[in-house]
């Protein structure tokens, strides 16, 4: 479990780039929809391990 949990942490200068960089409701809706699986894809990964329903994230200043 701990470990699996290292492995998520990990992943977030990974996930953070993907928001800084992506626009996920692009224009295009099979882009759009293809972006939005994505994440649904992601999530359901993490939520095996844990749930982070109730988990913040940073507050960025833009």
């Amino acid at each position: 479990y701990q470990e699996a949990l290292e492995v998520i942490a990990g992943l977030r200068p990974v996930v953070d780039r993907f928001f800084e960089g992506v626009m996920v409701l692009a224009e295009k809706e099979e882009v759009r929809k293809n972006r939005l699986a994505l994440l649904a894809q992601l999530l359901g990964e993490f939520t095996t391990i844990a749930d982070f329903s109730e988990i913040g994230g940073d507050e960025r200043a833009s």
